[in-house]
This record gives C-alpha cells, structure tokens and sequence, in this order.
C-alpha cells in the first residue's frame, strides 16, 4: 500500500490529513492509536507539545509516539507535527460546523447539513492513493462484466454507479439482494470485474460476495474508507476514500457523499474512453425520457379529457333535472 502522506516534508498532498489518519486507524496497534486519538481530538495543542508530551497524554512512550508516526506514512514526530499544523489552520480558515440542536429552525439545520458536507468532501481525499486511479479505470473499462456490490447504507451507491455505468454504454449490474449477490460472483469469469462498496470494509454479504469473486478468478476493486481490513486483504486494487466522522449526528452519509463522487469520477474517465463507442447509451437517455414524457403528457391530456367529458355530462343532467 502506497502511503499518501510519504513525500518531502512541505510537499502538497490532496485531501484532508484527518480524514486519514480516521481511515489508518484500525491497522495501528492500540498504544498507536491512542496516539492518533489524542492527535485527532487536541491538534491545536499537539502541535506545541515535545513527543514526550503527546506520549504523556496517551499514556504511552514517547519511542511508541515516533512509532505511531511512522505507522502514519511520516519519517517522525516532527514530520508528522508540521503536516498537523498546516492542516489545522486550514480546518481553522475553514471554520468549525455548527451542531444540529433541536432548537434550531429547519433553515438553519438545512444549513448546518451543506456546511458538514461541504466540510467531509474538503478532507475526504486524504486517504486516498492516486496511483491505483488509471489502473482500476483501465479494469471497468476492459472488464467483460462488471458486477457492482454494495449492502446496507453503499447499496444506493452500488445502484446509481450500475446506472451510471450503463449510460456511458459500460454495461454494468448490481443486484439488490444478497444472496443474488454471491451467486452472481460465483459466475464471474477471470476476465471479469467485481466492484465492492462497503464503508466499513467488514460487512459480511459484501465480503461474502466479494470472496466468491475472488474464488472465481474475477478482479476485485474495492471502495472504503479504511486502509486495512477484510476488504483490503481481498481486493486487487483498494480505493480509500472519504471519512466515517459526519459532524452532524452519528450517519455514516459522509462516506456515501465521497464514495458517490469518486464512482462519478470513474464513471466519467470510463466514459471519456467511449465517446466514440457506438454502443455508448448516453445519446440514447434523451430518448427514453422523452417517450416517458409524451407518455405521461398523453396520459394528463386523456385525463383531462375525461374529466371536461365528466363535467359536461354533469351540467346537461343538471339542466334537464
């Protein structure tokens, strides 16, 4: 795994260094994510403080500190104090979201929901490893199928990149029902693709699915939010994108957001490829639309004409009574 943090200290790196040191968490020993915890939650004050100060507040040694650093994809404590404190005037430019009170008039909860997004969307490529972009585009685009998986909260996520996919003329599917799920994997062939969406790298059916892919020989593209996992140890190619902090409350839409967007983006760089392709659907939406729409037109005028049929008859009744 490529690290995105590696590079000379002061090199401009995308994305939000808090987003990922959330998603590192999970493959850090415990001393070395108490690190990470403090770091997260009092980066103001880390950045003044000696290794040995950090390792008082975790409760560990100030050696486990340069450890957790290190861990991070950083050559040291110092490394890492200077990437924290450009991030944390840039969070400060940006400013703190407001919590959702209920109190609060709706307009300014529907302001609070934009803010928390705009927010999650400014950090959510810091996880993210830029190097597995091309090739995970040149697997969708050559791929002789494309199996899309994604349950509980990805699964809406998985459905609209099927749709997505399938307008550019990258015929793609993404079957709603788990079991369908895996027996769908089980028939992909060597040359295929399966795509698997899960937040949190561990949901079972994905994971079920996804190891039925992998057994059938398919290649794997995964899409999540944490660097280390079930996922990641099945996956050819591990997208980390977005954050599970959503200040506001406890949804895990953050991750959704990030994830619509970089489908979005691989969607358009597939599609990109296929401008040419006569196969490609986009010229044939309009269409299809506009047969919806006569259809529905059609159907208002019948019932608009029933209804001045309906009221006429109702006023002869009415005059021979």
């Amino acid at each position: 795994m490529v690290n995105p943090f590696t590079g000379p200290v002061g090199a401009v790196r995308p994305g939000g260094l808090f987003a990922a040191i959330r998603a590192t968490l999970p493959s850090l020993v415990p001393s070395e994510q108490r690190v990470a915890e403090v770091c997260l939650a009092r980066p103001g004050e880390v950045v003044e403080w000696s290794a040995a100060q950090l390792a008082e507040a975790a409760g560990t040694s100030a050696a486990t500190v340069v450890r957790a650093c290190q861990s991070l994809g950083f050559r040291g404590f110092q490394h890492f104090r200077v990437e924290l404190a450009r991030e944390s005037g840039a969070a400060a430019l940006r400013g703190e979201v407001g919590r959702a009170g209920a109190e609060d008039p709706v307009e300014r909860l529907v302001d609070t929901v934009f803010e928390a997004a705009a927010k999650v969307l400014a950090d959510a490529l810091g996880p993210l490893d830029r190097a597995c972009l091309t090739p995970a585009v040149d697997l969708l685009d050559s791929a002789g199928r494309l199996l899309i998986i994604g349950n509980g909260g990805s699964a809406p996520v998985a459905q609209d990149a099927a749709l997505r996919f399938l307008i550019i003329g990258r015929p793609a599917e993404a079957p709603s029902d788990s079991i369908i799920q895996e027996i769908a994997a089980r028939l992909l062939a060597p040359t295929d693709v399966c795509l698997v969406i899960t937040s949190s790298g561990a949901n079972e059916p994905t994971l079920r699915a996804a190891e039925a892919a992998r057994t059938a020989g398919a290649a794997i593209i995964g899409i999540t939010s944490y660097m280390s996992g079930p996922l990641a140890e099945i996956a050819d190619i591990t997208l980390v994108v977005g954050t599970p902090d959503w200040p506001v409350g406890t949804d895990t839409i953050a991750s959704r957001l990030a994830s619509l967007l970089l489908l979005n983006a691989l969607q358009l760089a597939v599609g990109l490829r296929r401008e040419k392709d006569p196969q490609r659907a986009s010229s044939l939406v309009p269409d299809v639309l506009g047969h919806s729409v006569r259809a529905e037109a059609a159907g208002s005028a019948e019932t608009a004409g029933s209804a001045e049929t309906a009221r006429a008859e109702s006023g002869d009744r009415t005059r021979r009574q």
